[in-house]
């Protein structure tokens, strides 16, 4: 399952000139985590984070923070624009990238999302909200779309048995060779939810596919 499969698009992306509590809005009323930021050639140049928009955005309250008196400080103005608060820094990867990789960077990296990008310019996002959706999928439905893909690619020429428990599928048919198995373990493995492929042959294991 490549990242292409499950990204979401179109993206939701700031500029830099963004103000700071635009961003804020749109995440909350879009209920997301993480945007990215880019430039006019709509190449990507930064991440603005939940955690980005609230640091030096809440001054200390004069009642829980009292100072004594002549020590009073000013306050600095809280950053105004997305360029002030951005990451720029960015962890971002490309359609073909398989989601182990995608689920490992954000554990490794501490990021909830990843931007999906073609050259410099994004055409999707991952987040860990989408890799979870994967691993709860119907057995129905996942059994559904890999037939459905099968079958695209067979031309319906052939009887295929599928099974699919807890995401792990069987399936079951005649193969003309090693080759055309393999593709088929790998269409079955290109459908969300799926975390493992098996061919049977005769009730005998001839390929599997994690």
């Amino acid at each position: 399952m490549q990242a292409r499969d499950i990204m979401t698009r179109p993206v939701i992306t700031f500029r830099p000139e963004t103000s700071a509590r635009q961003a804020a809005a749109v995440l909350t009323r879009k209920q997301i985590t993480a945007a990215p930021v880019v430039n006019d050639e709509d190449e990507l140049i930064g991440m603005v984070s939940e955690a980005d928009l609230i640091v030096d955005r809440f001054p200390p309250g004069p009642r829980s923070h009292l100072r004594r008196e002549g020590t009073e400080q000013v306050e600095p103005a809280p950053p105004q624009t997305v360029a002030e608060v951005m990451t720029t820094t960015v962890i971002a990867m490309s359609g073909s990238a398989d989601a182990a990789d995608l689920a490992h960077a954000m554990v490794e990296y501490d990021v909830r999302s990843i931007p999906i990008v073609t050259g410099s310019t994004v055409v999707g996002i991952v987040s860990r909200r989408d890799l979870l959706k994967t691993l709860v999928r119907d057995d129905d439905v996942i059994r559904a779309e890999v037939m459905n893909r099968i079958e695209t690619y067979t031309g319906g020429q052939a009887h295929w048995e599928v099974e699919v428990h807890d995401g792990q599928v069987q399936i079951g048919g005649g193969v003309d060779d090693d080759a055309e198995a393999r593709v088929l373990l790998i269409l079955a493995r290109t459908v969300p939810g799926v975390a493992h492929a098996e061919l049977h042959r005769a009730g005998r294991l001839v390929h599997s596919f994690c």
